[in-house]
């Protein structure tokens, strides 16, 4: 592994999250709504689990969703079925102001990792990308570096 492929993923990883999706709508929706702390928070969990998909990649996700193309769907179902959910309650309290619209309920670091989890962004992401950049040959140490380094990013 060289500076140069860990280079290469950094920018690969700044690119598809600045990259509208649900994930940065959501960051956008928690930090407005309630303050730095909870985007943070967000921020937190959509990276651990960003960090967690892209460790199965590394680990043989792939090879699983060839040899069981069903669970790859049902990630994919999944996905579609909590992106619907943020859809119908972002429709449902579009004319309420922000703060109001937020709920009750603050649990912005398990919102991020579920998002991230569900998000077939996140899945095709680590599968994609790391198979292109990486060797497929990566030593343990280099595999957990790669994992820290996009946690850290």
């Amino acid at each position: 592994m060289t500076f140069e492929l860990v280079l290469a993923f950094n920018i690969a990883s700044i690119a598809a999250w600045l990259s509208p999706g649900p994930a940065m709508l959501v960051a956008i929706h928690t930090s407005l709504a309630k303050g730095r702390s909870a985007g943070i928070l967000i921020g937190i969990g959509l990276a651990f689990m960003a960090s967690m998909w892209v460790m199965a990649a590394l680990l043989g996700l792939q090879a699983v969703f060839e040899w069981f193309p069903w669970a790859y769907v049902a990630v994919k179902l999944l996905g579609a079925a909590y992106l619907f959910y943020i859809a119908w309650n972002s429709w449902k309290n579009a004319k309420k102001p922000i703060a109001s619209a937020s709920g009750a309920k603050s649990r912005p670091l398990m919102d991020g990792v579920v998002l991230n989890l569900s998000n077939p962004k996140s899945v095709l992401f680590a599968a994609a990308v790391l198979v292109v950049i990486f060797p497929p040959d990566l030593a343990g140490t280099e595999k957990a570096f790669i994992v820290a380094n996009l946690f850290l990013l």
